[in-house]
């Protein structure tokens, strides 16, 4: 399923878009149900139209550092929150609009994954695209394998239980590895690449930490079972969550830095 989003940055903006669109709904519903346990409803429709209309501005607007109408959308979508919270007597009224405007963080964080494509022209994108995937994905995959052979020493044990110092090593050493491909496919520098890969790393730990804690305090294994025994999407896409905007703008920086990424 994930390769769905590589390919749509492959095949056009409209195949970003609908890709994007089918992600932001199945998202949500299995947000939704996370809470239920607690009997909290985060509001219906809105982190869907916060995420679909933020969705259509980064994928068809061609500017990098101005989206005019991404500051309204996120302000209003706040307001409407604690607004509809109140007329429509959801109870309990903070936990409900605090929930729905986390909702559509969390969307909007992950849709920076089609902001990384700004840099580059035509179909170049889709490579630091696939390699960010590739990166995040390989990372998670050697922190659980080191994790579980080598020494342990865990970070986090109350809210990851599986996440050892050992295992978060790994994660960033794969990550650079892998983003060292954008040196042969992008013209990148070895430095931008590793520093790229650290902090991919870093911040889709941090992405995994965060949802792992929403887990441990709704009292849930997974947040949904889309995936069978593996879990939901969210327990696939932690990852991504903050570790797109962070990849975004470390390159941001890099290019005010210097004419290239080099």
């Amino acid at each position: 399923m994930f390769l769905m989003i590589p390919l749509a940055f492959y095949l056009s903006k409209l195949a970003v878009f609908i890709v994007s669109v089918f992600f932001i709904i199945i998202t949500m519903k299995e947000y939704r149900n996370m809470f239920k346990v607690k009997e909290i409803y985060p509001h219906e429709l809105l982190p869907e139209i916060i995420g679909i209309l933020s969705a259509f501005i980064f994928t068809f607007s061609d500017k990098i550092n101005f989206h005019p109408f991404i500051t309204p959308i996120l302000t209003g979508g706040i307001i409407l929150s604690f607004f509809l919270t109140i007329i429509k007597n959801k109870k309990p009224y903070i936990m409900t609009s605090l929930t729905t405007i986390s909702g559509f963080l969390l969307i909007f964080c992950g849709l920076y994954i089609i902001k990384l494509t700004y840099y580059f022209e035509e179909n170049y994108g889709w490579y630091l695209i696939l390699i960010y995937f590739c990166a995040v994905l390989s990372g998670d995959y050697f922190a659980s394998i080191f994790g579980q052979k080598c020494p342990k020493k865990y970070i986090t044990p109350d809210i990851s239980p599986n996440k050892t110092l050992t295992g978060s090593i790994a994660h960033i050493i794969f990550c650079c590895l892998f983003c060292l491909l954008l040196t042969k496919f992008l013209d990148f520098s070895a430095v931008t690449s590793i520093g790229l890969g650290i902090i991919i790393s870093i911040f889709s730990q941090m992405g995994d930490l965060t949802v792992s804690t929403f887990k441990r305090d709704l009292g849930i294994k997974h947040s949904g079972n889309l995936f069978l025994e593996y879990g939901g999407i969210l327990d696939r896409m932690d990852a991504f969550i903050f570790s797109a905007p962070a990849a975004y703008y470390y390159l941001f920086i890099i290019s005010q830095i210097s004419d290239k990424l080099i």
